[in-house]
């Protein structure tokens, strides 16, 4: 099956060539060329980071607070001592939730909300939507130290590792054309 990394489309390009008087002009010529993904740009993916951290910091604030009802509810005014072992935990408690945020959005709805809003969906080689097993591959990479200094480049570790790609919408439909695997924008909503 063919994948995005060995994609050829036919392109004519145009060489100089003499005629028979000796001028030169130009000849078109068939050639079959790679065809990389329009992946996404190091503005747009601190743009839809960005938008996420917000998601991010209202999913966990929504989590505090059920936690604190919880603790009040049941008369254990003493947790919230910040001194407690229960705000200890409630340090920590940004990890799972930034886990469970980035491998259920992308796993399920092929991608965060910041990637929705601005139009963005994570495909595989094959140009379908991520797996769930693909989408916590990606997430478990973001733990790699140094992870975020690799989304300087073209592609971050967390799309190489896991062999994803963050590409518009249309131009997931357009790999897809070029795949012979597009079916139609109704098979998934999402995207």
């Amino acid at each position: 099956m063919k994948t995005i990394e060995n994609l050829r489309i036919e392109k004519t390009v145009f060489k100089n060539q003499r005629d028979e008087n000796g001028i030169v002009i130009k000849v078109p010529e068939t050639k079959m060329v790679g065809r990389p993904p329009e992946v996404v740009s190091q503005g747009v993916r601190f743009g839809y980071f960005m938008i996420d951290v917000v998601f991010f910091y209202i999913i966990t604030f929504i989590v505090g607070i059920l936690i604190g009802i919880i603790v009040v509810a049941t008369g254990n005014v003493e947790a919230l001592r910040p001194d407690s072992t229960l705000i200890g935990v409630l340090n920590y408690i940004g990890y799972p939730i930034f886990f469970l945020y980035y491998a259920i959005s992308e796993g399920l709805g092929g991608a965060t909300l910041g990637k929705l809003i601005c139009g963005y969906t994570v495909i595989d080689e094959y140009a379908n939507k991520v797996s769930f097993p693909k989408a916590l591959l990606r997430t478990i990479c973001r733990y790699i130290p140094f992870e975020a200094f690799s989304c300087f480049a073209e592609r971050g570790w967390h799309d190489t590792l896991s062999k994803t790609y963050v590409v518009k919408r249309s131009e997931k439909a357009e790999l897809q054309k070029l795949l012979g695997s597009y079916t139609s924008k109704e098979a998934d909503i999402l995207d």
